[in-house]
């Protein structure tokens, strides 16, 4: 609280502040606790809170935010601003990473500028706990919830098929059990029964970060594998370990020890998800990819490359759509839909739609060829976890029911170490925070607001955009957001770029205003996850126990820090801060409410291994609920049922069968 300004009593309380929300502009009292932000006006129906961690940026301009809507003071209908000059005004906008964006406006600049400080001083932590969810007092319907022991990776691997017996391919391995083997790996983990412990100390040495390859996945019917690792480590001197070949090849014979009968051999693949000449690059760097005279095994292996590109790409595909498409969010103007699915924008879904390529050529190969599969990319966090988790989706039932799905975040997600505190930035820099007022006249802020400058309005880190050039009129769609929906996540970004009527002012200043960066390993790696998921349910909108918003709500907590689940990069991290006894689950938030995440059109299966979904890649669209727009703001119109492609249902329905395919195509090296 000593970093609250403008203090009365326990909150912080300013009043007659105009927010823009949506294009709606409501007089109201703005309020600062020591973890949200709270508005409070008579046209909302209920408060509305905003989760300091959920920032991506903030601004603080001279004038009002509408400005960047209106070309001259005679055309502003805002009764709120009746005979009021708007550069007489101090505005701070706030970029969700929620993508919820709203502005507020001040009359006394001094206000503004304590509210700025204090909410730098709120948003910018040190330490993860600082952060909400080692305060937040959960509610009696949270309590009667243990979800932290959900995950009890003995049975889950056991219901996977896996009895761990004395005849069982498969052993667990407690070599991990204080982390000092490998500290971003879970402390169980799942080996050949024919791999000692003492050669994994020696293989560990030959991928990067220790992370050995680790079975996550085990195919009851075709007693097929999914493991997963790092890359190997050959360096320009093409070396290499006997003793990681003779891990990769026990695990590859797991299932034909699983099944003695089996008569013909088994086509394994190892997937290398980066672009090719990024894993030969890494060479220079000591590490690469496997050589495939070592990995070979009698012929039975083939490589496969998925050219998914490394998060600085992706955050910088999702910042383009940002910056250009909907950083006018808060005025509400709308976006042109098919510049938004043409040229660089479009990208976020070309790479959502490889990776549900790859997961469709895995699970086929799985399903059809029996083929076990290895699984890395760089260090094994990023791509190599989205692939996993998304052929296990695919293939596997129990993944797509709600507590199923919870169980394969906290696998494949949270054990197996995704770096979530690195790359939702949850503790901030003061790089977020931009104080253009400060070091600006009004001319200044004309030029920002006409010519377009890059205000780091990214919300995972650098901002790429030159200039925003969506110059569009306001829309009609005056609808306000309550608390509620509010935290389900809107747009985000922000928005200067709008048409003056003072092209005198604009050209006197010719110099634009720089930002800062901030942390350059934030990336939406999960939420990119979330969106192939989304994908999955739309076209399969039975096959899923949760609903849309139960997706689009999890976005909304990865950033809240209301819960203890997200805010570490490691199984060790959160056992060090034990968070398990001082914070509260993020699935206990879920199971409390089921009935508002259920999909009302489930359809409940027997969870056999043959109810399996595959993606069709002709049909993918914006996820536009997360987004905050409508359907038509995002999609062109969709292909028609008559010309799309049959879905896995419809070819198992009509007992249309898939031949075997020849992975062969992918090469060898």
């Amino acid at each position: 609280m000593e970093y609250i300004k403008i203090a009365k009593h326990v909150l912080s309380q300013v009043d007659d502040v105009v927010m823009h929300k949506k294009g709606v502009s409501a007089n109201g009292t703005l309020h600062l606790t020591t973890h949200h932000l709270i508005f409070a006006s008579a046209l909302f129906a209920r408060e509305f809170w905003f989760a300091y961690p959920t920032i991506g940026s903030v601004f603080k301009n001279r004038g009002s935010t509408l400005i960047s809507k209106y070309k001259n003071h005679s055309d502003c209908e805002d009764p709120l601003y009746e005979d009021k000059d708007m550069w007489q005004f101090w505005n701070i906008k706030i970029i969700g990473k929620d993508y919820t964006v709203f502005s507020l406006d001040f009359e006394d600049e001094r206000l503004a500028q304590d509210v700025y400080d204090s909410m730098l001083k709120l948003t910018v932590l040190h330490e993860a706990t600082q952060l909400y969810a080692f305060i937040y007092p959960s509610n009696r319907a949270e309590q009667r919830f243990n979800s932290w022991e959900i995950y009890d990776p003995v049975k889950e691997f056991q219901r996977q098929g896996i009895s761990f017996g004395k005849n069982c391919p498969w052993r667990l391995s407690s070599i991990n059990q204080d982390y000092t083997f490998c500290k971003t790996y879970p402390k169980v983990l799942v080996i050949p029964s024919t791999i000692s412990d003492t050669l994994l100390t020696h293989s560990m040495k030959y991928r990067s970060q220790s992370r050995i390859p680790a079975l996550t996945y085990y195919h009851r019917r075709t007693r097929a594998s999914i493991t997963r690792c790092a890359q190997p480590l050959p360096g320009l001197i093409q070396q290499r370990s006997v003793q990681d070949e003779k891990l990769v090849s026990e695990i590859f014979n797991c299932s034909l020890m699983a099944d003695r009968s089996h008569s013909r051999a088994v086509k394994n693949i190892i997937v290398d998800a980066r672009p090719t000449k990024n894993a030969m690059a890494q060479t220079a760097l000591g590490g690469g990819t496997e050589n495939m005279d070592n990995y070979n095994f009698g012929g039975t292996v083939s490589r496969m490359f998925l050219g998914i590109d490394n998060i600085h790409i992706m955050r910088d595909m999702l910042n383009n759509v940002v910056d250009n498409f909907l950083v006018d969010s808060d005025l509400n103007l709308p976006i042109d839909v098919h510049a938004l699915n043409e040229g660089k924008s479009a990208h976020w879904l070309k790479y959502v739609r490889m990776l549900l390529s790859s997961t469709d050529t895995l699970a086929k190969s799985m399903l059809f060829n029996e083929s076990n599969i290895l699984v890395h990319c760089s260090d094994g966090w990023d791509r190599t976890t989205q692939v996993c988790s998304l052929v296990q989706i695919c293939l596997d039932p129990h993944f797509r029911t709600f507590e199923g799905f919870m169980i394969l975040i906290e696998k494949d997600w949270l054990s197996f170490g995704h770096r979530f505190a690195e790359r939702t930035g949850h503790l901030s820099s003061e790089s977020s925070f931009h104080d253009n007022s400060a070091r600006m006249s009004i001319s200044g802020a004309a030029t920002n607001m006409t010519q377009g400058i890059d205000l780091n309005a990214s919300l995972f880190g650098f901002s790429n955009s030159a200039s925003n050039n969506n110059n569009n009129k306001n829309n009609n769609n005056n609808s306000i957001y309550d608390r509620t929906e509010i935290a389900n996540g809107e747009l985000a970004d922000l928005n200067f770029a709008s048409q003056l009527h003072s092209t005198d002012i604009v050209s006197k200043v010719s110099k634009k205003l720089t930002t800062k960066k901030s942390s350059k390993f934030t990336s939406p790696v999960f939420q990119q996850f979330l969106d192939c998921v989304y994908q999955l349910h739309r076209q399969n909108p039975s096959k899923f126990e949760f609903n849309e918003r139960f997706l689009r709500r999890l976005v909304y907590h990865l950033y809240s820090c209301q819960y203890g689940t997200f805010l570490f990069d490691s199984e060790q991290e959160r056992a060090s801060q034990d968070a398990q006894h001082k914070t509260r689950s993020v699935w206990d938030y879920f199971r409390s409410r089921k009935a508002e995440f259920t999909n009302a059109d489930y359809k409940t299966t027997d969870i056999d291994d043959d109810d399996w979904i595959l993606p069709d890649l002709k049909n993918i669209a914006w996820w536009w609920q997360l987004f905050g727009k409508r359907n038509e703001e995002m999609n062109v119109a969709t292909t028609s049922s008559a010309e799309r492609p049959c879905s896995a249902e419809e070819n198992k329905r009509a007992g249309l069968k898939f031949p075997s395919l020849n992975l062969d195509i992918f090469g060898r090296r």
